[in-house]
């Protein structure tokens, strides 16, 4: 039968064939198909990858979301067994344990199954003014990455920002070190403080002057966020895009950076709303996803925040040793003239604030 079928293929095949033409059997693509086809599958290709790359960002930004909710309900389960939240650092200050030389980071470990790491620092001074890690355990599990303060979209190095912060330091002239991996994910304290005439203030001065979730020298209570717990940032994202000059090592922050100085800047452990978000200083939040960053509300809920929000900061730093300043800049806080970025920052300005 296949014989058959073979010998009437043939003849058919000669019956439409000229005569004196020999068939030739035809290899693979012209040239013209091969680039016609080429052109498609570029054209495809050009089509699909926004679309993979934007759905590789939306999955980095969801992990990026579910580390800070990770860490802020480490800081709720923090505030249930303390009654308050951790000081956003204690140097040259003892926090409501009388513990001292660390900062909000290093107290909360234990409570995002860390407790290995908190018991192998808690002997050492975490300060900057203080940290002589080098050569010794608590230094190498330091600079060990911490995926749970890290932002799998920031692209500076988990180094990066404490050799940044290092440079020009020797350990003959300056014990100033930083021994630490990176955290994208830092306090709000919301207004920039400073220190003039009797240097840092009085632990009432700094408290008073401390209008975010986090204060200077003593720990919040819940209590005390009386313009409601989602309606105030309790952490956010420190990272992004810097602006003219700026190192992007100085973006991000250090985990067990603790400065607690004159300044009131605190870059390594909070982020103040006096600059606009995404606005690329040192000392604002940020970060590299696009249009906004992550924020952690104080009840622990979880908001993408556009970098568009309205912005009207108080106008510059808070004198904290300095009971008129204290007193001007509370009442500025309270105007109702302040942006919705600033208001989500104070935890009791009494203003309020719909949806955003």
């Amino acid at each position: 039968m296949r014989l058959f079928l073979r010998l009437v293929e043939s003849e058919m095949s000669r019956a439409w064939t000229p005569r004196g033409v020999v068939p030739r059997p035809r290899h693979g693509f012209t040239l013209v198909e091969l680039l016609v086809v080429i052109a498609i599958i570029g054209t495809l290709v050009g089509l699909l990858l926004p679309a993979v790359q934007a759905a590789r960002e939306a999955s980095r930004l969801s992990q990026c979301s579910n580390n800070m909710k990770q860490v802020a309900l480490g800081l709720q389960n923090y505030h249930d067994a303390n009654r308050v939240l951790p000081a956003a650092a204690t140097v040259g200050t003892v926090d409501t344990l009388q513990r001292t030389g660390m900062s909000w980071m290093g107290f909360v470990l234990p409570y995002i199954e860390l407790p290995e790491l908190y018991s192998a620092c808690m002997g050492v001074q975490m300060s900057a003014m203080y940290m002589n890690w080098n050569g010794n355990s608590a230094a190498t599990k330091a600079r060990a990455p911490i995926a749970t303060f890290i932002c799998p979209t920031d692209k500076v190095g988990v180094l990066e920002p404490q050799d940044y912060r290092n440079i020009g330091k020797t350990t003959s002239g300056n014990n100033a070190f930083y021994n630490s991996s990176k955290s994208n994910y830092v306090a709000n304290v919301a207004q920039r403080m400073w220190g003039s005439g009797s240097g840092d203030g009085t632990t009432g001065q700094q408290i008073l002057a401390s209008p975010g979730a986090f204060r200077r020298t003593k720990g919040a209570a819940y209590k005390d966020f009386t313009d409601g717990l989602s309606k105030t940032f309790l952490i956010g994202e420190a990272g992004g895009v810097p602006a003219a000059g700026t190192d992007p090592a100085a973006l991000p922050g250090l985990w067990a950076g603790t400065s607690n100085a004159s300044g009131g800047t605190m870059p390594e452990i909070a982020r103040h709303t006096i600059y606009k978000l995404n606005s690329g200083s040192s000392e604002a939040f940020g970060s590299y996803h696009p249009g906004g960053a992550n924020f952690a509300m104080s009840d622990a809920s979880v908001r993408f925040v556009s970098e568009t929000i309205e912005s009207n900061p108080v106008s510059g730093r808070t004198d904290q040793s300095n009971d008129a300043d204290i007193a001007a800049k509370s009442a500025e806080m309270s105007n109702v003239s302040r942006g919705v970025y600033q208001r989500l920052s104070y935890r009791a300005d009494g203003l309020p604030i719909g949806d955003f």
